[in-house]
């Protein structure tokens, strides 16, 4: 039951966390937490699998560890390379995607960004350059590796800016959404936060198209330019290009120059000559192959196929 005086007292005193605990009920750790924090941080890191002790020893110990883990494994590239990927365990994912409901869904992405991005797809980088006379395509080497931690951590201070608690719940965000100094690939908050930490890149990129009177957009690491006439491009468009994402911390691995009779490829989507879309071969075979089958594991891909060749042809 609530003591009016003692209430009074710690009012007088200006006590808050005594006021909390003693008519809420609250622990120790989620007041002092709330303290460090601010409310609306630690609102957006309510998660019953992770009790508020554990997150106030990661502020603490300024580490994840021994709380958090990530598990390293490697996926094949479409070259053949070997992707390096770290996922977190599942308490820390669970924080992750907390994080990207509450404090991500909202964050401003330039528009030239379609990666990641609900109701966005691989279709709308591709239909974006369909019939260009010239197409540019260029990757970015290590894209979230080379995303570092000093960045998120400067974002999420500006995410809090009018809080007093700014920068201890920089800190922990930045714990939280960061592995070994950048963005960890296979995290739920990467491809967002990736995305919304270029905003001000893919303005840059986009406004210096703009001028020459192409299109840009970006999806993840894969950069695409086109422009309606052969002789468009500015001269020194490239070095433009890799002034710009240098200025971000990144470095250009391929730059490509095609004409749309070369049918370049983004994303795994043809420009087709005559201004559409196509899949790639390989791709249209194993749909025609699988459409002469009467396996129902391979109906069942097929109708998988299709959607995707529904969603692909589809003109945005």
């Amino acid at each position: 039951m609530n003591n009016p005086l003692s209430t009074l007292w710690y009012k007088l005193t200006n006590n808050w966390v005594a006021i909390y605990r003693q008519r809420y009920g609250y622990s120790d750790d989620y007041l002092t937490l709330g303290q460090m924090l601010g409310w609306g941080a630690i609102g957006a890191l309510n998660v019953p699998q992770v009790p508020y002790p554990t997150l106030l020893r990661v502020l603490r110990r300024n580490s994840i560890y021994p709380d958090f883990r990530y598990r390293h494994f490697t996926r094949p590239k479409a070259d053949g390379s070997l992707r390096e990927l770290v996922e977190p365990d599942e308490k820390l994912k669970r924080i992750q995607r907390k994080i990207l409901k509450t404090l991500l869904k909202n964050a401003l992405i330039h528009p030239s960004a379609v990666g990641f991005r609900r109701k966005k797809s691989t279709a709308d980088h591709a239909w974006a350059h369909a019939g260009a006379a010239t197409i540019i395509t260029a990757d970015i080497e290590d894209f979230f590796p080379q995303t570092k931690t000093y960045r998120v951590e400067a974002w999420w201070k500006s995410y809090f800016i009018e809080q007093p608690e700014a920068e201890s719940a920089a800190r922990l965000l930045t714990l939280l959404t960061t592995y070994k100094g950048s963005l960890p690939q296979g995290a739920p908050t990467s491809p967002a936060l990736s995305n919304i930490l270029n905003y001000e890149m893919d303005a840059a990129l986009e406004r210096r198209v703009v001028a020459s009177g192409g299109q840009y957009t970006r999806y993840c690491d894969d950069m695409a330019f086109s422009w309606g006439g052969i002789g468009d491009v500015p001269a020194d468009f490239e070095t433009a290009v890799r002034s710009i994402v240098q200025e971000y911390g990144y470095h250009l691995h391929r730059w490509e120059v095609w004409n749309a009779h070369d049918e370049p490829e983004l994303t795994g989507i043809i420009l087709a000559r005559h201004g559409g879309v196509e899949l790639p071969d390989d791709v249209q075979q194993t749909i025609r192959r699988l459409a002469r089958s009467t396996s129902a594991s391979d109906m069942a891909r097929l109708q998988g196929y299709r959607a995707y060749e529904s969603m692909v042809k589809k003109r945005r």
